[in-house]
């Protein structure tokens, strides 16, 4: 196989970790904001010129920077969708005319779903050959971007990733595997959705922390200076919920500690220990208000997710919807009446069983 053609879509700190790494690595790479982020590009707008330090090093230019979705996905190999979750429907809809079925779309970070939603977009834009569907658990860099530079802690060793259909993992594995070397086979897109952690560990410090953040916001960590014993049990209580949704769908599952520990963040496999003090958390800084994905994508989507995927298998999830909940009167959100239907939005409304395994390996919607 020859140096594949990547056009990355999103030029936040993912999106620019991703280009500058896959740069280094000899792929071509073209770089994409949306119109209305622009200013993200600023400063490699005309030098398309990338540093990176920490567990990536080194300088690289990109084969193009832009605004123009067309103009970077229009005969790339693979179109890396490095935005948050909120993001992902419109995304999906603006590449829609503009994919192709020898296309991958690989989702950096899915953020729990992100592969089949994808899939419910492009069905309903009557897409009739569907390009394979590649969703990574979490994001494959601790970083952030600025000035042309990104700041990268880490470099994830574990990451669980699927494909749509399943299958499709032998297709490309043979190039992902050797540019993400933490990459791990799950059986499905949605096994490993279930192992993104972020609507674990981001909805109790938020909460438990939000005084301080509108208060004193960057100027203190989000991990070092906002885990505490008791933020630390709820994470944990949370965790185990989304471990007994995995365990419901027949799935393997591991403590998110313990998978902290493999992608290089922690040291800990205990949960305060972990996010507390591991060193690959240390560095980043809280948010200064509550008007953030930790609440609008975290409790908003991923833990109602949780609750209506519970209601399905017979799992209860009394702590996530506690966390909706709380995070719906903070915001002035009502997160279950707004994203509810998030079954339907994902595609697998009604699908039980052997109709949602087949569904996930073959890609083909029985609908």
């Amino acid at each position: 196989m020859g140096q594949l053609v990547y056009a990355i879509v999103g030029g936040g700190n993912g999106g620019q970790a991703s280009a500058v790494d896959l740069a280094l690595q000899g792929r071509t790479v073209r770089l994409y904001e949306f119109p209305e982020f622009a200013a993200n590009l600023d400063s490699i707008r005309d030098t398309k010129h990338l540093t990176i330090h920490g567990a990536v090093e080194g300088e690289a230019t990109l084969e193009a920077v832009t605004t123009d979705l067309a103009a970077a996905v229009t005969g790339a190999d693979v179109i890396m969708v490095a935005t948050q979750a909120l993001a992902h429907e419109r995304a999906a809809r603006e590449l829609a005319p503009l994919v192709t079925p020898d296309q991958w779309i690989v989702l950096n970070p899915g953020s729990t779903g992100g592969a089949l939603k994808f899939a419910r977009v492009f069905r309903e834009a009557g897409l009739e050959s569907m390009p394979v569907l590649v969703e990574f658990a979490t994001l494959t860099y601790g970083c952030r971007a600025k000035d042309g530079v990104v700041d990268c802690p880490v470099k994830a060793g574990r990451v669980l990733y699927g494909t749509m259909p399943s299958a499709a993992i032998e297709e490309v594995g043979p190039e992902l595997e050797p540019v993400f070397p933490g990459l791990v086979r799950a059986s499905t897109v949605l096994e490993a959705g279930l192992n993104n952690a972020n609507p674990v560990i981001h909805p109790p410090i938020t909460l438990l922390n939000g005084a301080r953040f509108e208060r004193e916001g960057e100027k203190i960590f989000f991990y070092a200076d906002c885990v505490s014993p008791s933020v630390a049990e709820l994470i944990e209580k949370l965790d185990l919920e989304r471990m007994a949704i995995l365990t419901a769908l027949g799935y393997p599952s591991q403590p998110d500690p313990v998978t902290s520990v493999e992608q290089g963040y922690a040291a800990s496999t205990e949960y305060l220990a972990c996010y507390r003090d591991g060193p690959g958390f240390s560095t980043f800084r809280a948010p200064n208000t509550l008007d953030h994905r930790y609440v609008h994508e975290d409790m908003g989507l991923g833990l109602v997710l949780y609750t209506k995927l519970g209601a399905v298998l017979g799992v209860e999830t009394p702590v996530s919807e506690a966390f909706v909940r709380m995070g719906g009167a903070l915001s002035g959100i009502d997160y279950f009446e707004k994203n509810g239907d998030i079954l339907s939005v994902l595609g697998i409304a009604g699908l039980r069983g052997d109709a949602l395994a087949a569904y996930l390996a073959s890609g083909v919607h029985p609908a």
